[in-house]
């Protein structure tokens, strides 16, 4: 049985079952042709839900994409918050970045230090993708929580009752009391921009984070404010072949502190599509479908749509071999993680701080 909330994922994701369950609308061309974007993510799939969007996008909007710190940031992560920038270009809107590392500590009980440290390094990877500095706020909260999120926290609380907090994120009365009161501060990060510049946000997540956007929607317009849309993410395979990347199993991923040998050998070790010998794969081709090179090429690295069928049909046909479709990814993930890292160096924190 499958389990989809923010704090666990688990089991086969039936995309259609969370539709369902979770209230959200599938995306349709005429969305995606609003939001009007050549990001991979976007007109390759990856988005399939959204809230609201077809009311959102029909003025002005900002847009609220948070993190929760940790130690190492995968390609997924990346691709997402690029999806992120590519949209504020297209727009010219608002984008805020809360870091939840007070989340952290109350859910994951990881270290108060190493936490804000794992928040800072996060914040660089992510400002590395193209933000606008004059358009873009990113924030600390056990360093630099604003005012007016506070109160925004205070405020949304006052209107939650426990019942509800515990059905919506699934928690048992184990939970600290902070856990208890951290939907709260969700909400506060989701209705910022909505309360400081009066204008509707949409949560960009993947679909384990939509509670916090439903409790959000509950209680916004008896804050006074808007409801926020959101733009929803399926989970992006591993190169294991597995439901998702995890931030915890370094096999699963590329990171973006991976050097050229680390990626190099976890590609070659990647899921492969292709047949158990060469002559089965000749006569049979291989499967892109399935092969988490191929998959690493569609969601993250291939910008060219006819480079991307050419080696889709190429080797379903058995003309492309499993060692060539490898290579190529490895050499485009070379180059991917090489100008990241260059741009990264580049970040000044203090640009961007609310």
């Amino acid at each position: 049985m499958a389990k989809v909330n923010p704090y666990e994922v688990s089991g086969n994701i039936d995309y259609e079952k969370l539709v369902k369950q979770f209230g959200v609308s599938k995306m349709t061309p005429g969305i995606l042709k609003k939001l009007g974007t050549e990001n991979l993510l976007l007109k390759r799939g990856a988005f399939y839900a959204h809230r609201d969007l077809n009311k959102i996008l029909k003025g002005k909007f900002a847009i609220v994409s948070g993190r929760g710190p940790s130690e190492k940031m995968h390609i997924a992560h990346l691709a997402m918050f690029k999806a992120v920038a590519d949209l504020q270009k297209k727009h010219g809107c608002f984008v805020f970045i809360p870091f939840s590392d007070d989340e952290k500590i109350l859910v994951k009980g990881t270290d108060y230090v190493k936490t804000q440290k794992m928040a800072i390094e996060n914040s660089k990877d992510i400002l590395a993708l193209g933000f606008d500095p004059k358009k873009t706020k990113i924030m600390f909260d056990l360093k630099h929580m604003n005012q007016d999120v506070y109160n925004l926290a205070i405020n949304a609380s006052s209107k939650i009752t426990l019942s509800t907090v515990k059905a919506v994120m699934g928690f048992k009365d184990s939970k600290n009391i902070g856990s208890f009161f951290y939907p709260a501060v969700q909400i506060a990060h989701i209705l910022y921009p909505t309360f400081k510049r009066k204008v509707p946000t949409i949560m960009i997540t993947a679909i384990d984070q939509d509670p916090f956007v439903r409790l959000a929607r509950d209680v916004a317009e008896r804050m006074g404010l808007k409801k926020p849309g959101a733009l929803t993410l399926k989970f992006l395979p591993g190169l294991s072949g597995g439901v998702k990347m995890s931030s915890s199993d370094p096999k699963s991923a590329l990171y973006a502190d991976d050097s050229d040998a680390e990626i190099e050998r976890k590609i070659k070790r990647a899921f492969s599509g292709g047949r158990e010998t060469l002559s089965a794969h000749k006569k049979y081709g291989g499967n892109p479908d399935i092969d988490a090179s191929f998959q690493y090429l569609k969601f993250f690295l291939e910008e060219d749509d006819n480079k991307l069928a050419e080696i889709y049909k190429s080797y379903k046909s058995g003309e492309m071999m499993t060692g060539e479709l490898k290579s190529y990814t490895i050499s485009k993930a070379k180059k991917f993680f090489a100008q990241h890292r260059k741009n990264r160096s580049k970040i000044k924190i203090e640009n961007y701080l609310i």
